[in-house]
């Protein structure tokens, strides 16, 4: 089966070259290897209007090209399109155009005709075919679930437990409008917890007869931002996809330019199922908007060093692998994202059972410890901190560190760009006295909360931290 870009793109490119003959959505079904109702859910997800409305405009748009350079009568150009009947035919061109075929041809009257659709580089993703962002007007809506305490790094997945559970229990809600559409309601938790409320659940007509251990949610009638991702299998809608999902968000929220920003406290995920298999055609994604005032656009947006300071360690053991010998750190966002796919981090995490946050700042972060070494070269590893006896799991390694005292630069902007501060985090400790060695250990820290948090500005906090090798 093709990817979904090329699919659209040869149902668009189909369209076009088959105006003057009988092309429609079944023939067009047939030939790329659809249902017929497969291919109408897609192009009207993906452009917003039914593919044969579509092709009704665009031989119509296509037949004035006739009707102005050609003195062919109308009864022709009428079989040349595939209309069945000519009156079909005047009637049609009239609620398109306002006007019928013969007093365009006497008049000359300019009308406005729709163009051929077409799709752009920034809406093809390896994996499927993305869209937006939209500012739509999402109405008052009901959904029963059941509501859960993530943390807050947890990708949400078809796998997990509770999704299936879900899966398998929703046949229990009553009045469901949409049984094979999930609704997944993503909430913030209060600022200074790690964590989010995640609630699986289904759109449903009335909240009458909730079932026992179901919760309830009302989403009112909200201006929202409205993101669209396109794919076939689910399997692929993986880690990668959705942090392209986001970075597209966080570079709406960057646009200064833009009048709205995306409220984070709260979103809403749209799949639709359509099968026993989890083969899934839509992802849809819905956060309400508030209104960017030009005069909270401060000084703050403004990227580079904004804070300097101590902190304290504990003896503490350092979890992970050695990935990379390199002088770039342009890798190092990559390096994360694929950790993070492949659960690697959680292989760690699993070793205690501690609330790694109260173990001492930044013990929830991910670390990307790094030596200095001579030539220029560093080398990098991908891991966690962890209590210092905390027994290695299979594939692993371990770097041991005494208590110690690290001199902190936080560091402000795009998360693209953010990994490259490095010299301007030096160039600012030679101005304190204190040089990186070659040998010496220090480590980007990937802080939840500063890190994968973005601001209205679409910027976040990373973490560049030195250690001072004195005892503390």
């Amino acid at each position: 089966m093709l990817k979904p870009y090329d699919l659209l793109e040869g149902v668009l490119n189909e369209i076009e070259n088959e105006l003057k003959q009988n092309v429609n959505e079944n023939a067009l079904a047939g030939k790329f290897s659809l249902s017929s109702v497969h291919l109408r859910r897609l192009f009207r997800f993906a452009f917003g209007q039914p593919i044969g409305t579509y092709i009704r405009s665009r031989k119509l748009a296509a037949s004035i090209n006739d009707l102005l350079n050609t003195n062919n009568n109308i009864v022709d150009i009428v079989l040349d399109y595939g209309f069945e009947y000519e009156q079909s035919y005047i009637r049609t061109f009239k609620r398109e155009f306002g006007i019928t075929p013969g007093e365009l041809r006497k008049s000359g009257q300019i009308v406005k005709i729709t163009p051929p659709l077409q799709l752009f580089d920034t809406n093809k993703f390896e994996d499927g075919l993305f869209f937006g962002p939209d500012i739509v007007m999402v109405p008052q809506f009901h959904v029963i679930g059941k509501r859960h305490k993530m943390p807050f790094h947890k990708m949400p997945t078809k796998d997990m437990p509770i999704i299936k559970q879900f899966f398998s229990e929703r046949q229990k809600i009553p009045n469901m409008a949409d049984p094979d559409t999930f609704i997944n309601i993503c909430s913030a938790a209060a600022a200074d917890e790690d964590y989010f409320y995640f609630m699986p659940s289904v759109q449903v007509k009335t909240l009458e007869h909730i079932p026992k251990g179901f919760d309830h949610y009302t989403f009112p009638t909200t201006l929202c931002a409205n993101f669209r991702f396109i794919n076939f299998f689910l399997d692929e809608t993986n880690a990668h996809t959705a942090d392209r999902m986001f970075q597209a968000i966080d570079d709406f929220n960057g646009d200064k330019d833009q009048k709205y920003f995306v409220d984070r406290n709260i979103n809403i995920d749209k799949f639709n199922f359509p099968d026993k298999n989890w083969n899934c055609l839509q992802w849809e994604w819905f956060a309400p908007v508030k209104e960017r005032k030009s005069f909270n656009i401060p000084a703050f947006n403004s990227s580079g060093i904004k804070k300097v300071y101590k902190q304290k360690l504990p003896a503490l053991r350092f979890i992970g692998k050695k990935c990379v010998e390199t002088s770039e750190t342009a890798n190092v966002l990559d390096l994360l994202a694929d950790w993070q796919l492949k659960g690697r981090f959680e292989e760690i995490e699993k070793q205690s059972d501690i609330d790694y946050k109260t173990f001492f700042e930044g013990g929830n972060a991910y670390i990307n410890l790094v030596r200095k070494k001579d030539g220029g070269m560093d080398e990098r590893w991908m891991g966690m901190f962890m209590p210092k006896d905390t027994e290695v799991p299979q594939g692993y390694e371990a770097v041991d560190f005494p208590k110690s005292t690290l001199t902190v630069c936080s560091v402000y902007g795009q998360k693209n760009e953010i990994v490259n501060y490095e010299n301007e985090c030096r160039s600012k400790l030679t101005e304190e006295s204190f040089v990186i060695k070659n040998g010496q250990w220090y480590f980007l820290r990937f802080n939840w909360r500063k890190f994968f948090q973005v601001d209205v500005y679409g910027k976040i906090i990373l973490e560049y931290c030195y250690f001072l090798f004195q005892r503390a």
